[in-house]
């Protein structure tokens, strides 16, 4: 989605990813109103966070071969 990024970005657009999603399945384990236990909503959140993570960094556009060119050589 955001293309080709230096590795440190990647890397804190993963982390961030992750930190946000598994605090949001704690905060949603934590509540007593949902049915989920603490464990699985942080799995849930690591879960969603790794996908998310993933979405973000990943390129899905085609990438076409594109044919290796020549240089012609002046004498």
């Amino acid at each position: 989605m955001f293309g080709p990024l230096p590795a440190l970005h990647k890397l804190a657009l993963v982390l961030a990813a992750l930190i946000v999603c598994t605090g949001l399945g704690f905060w949603l384990g934590a509540m007593p109103e949902v049915p989920i236990n603490l464990r699985a909503g942080v799995l849930a959140g690591t879960v969603a966070g790794a996908a998310a993570a993933f979405a973000l960094v990943h390129d899905f556009r085609q990438r076409q071969a594109r044919p290796a060119r020549a240089r012609r050589r002046l004498h």
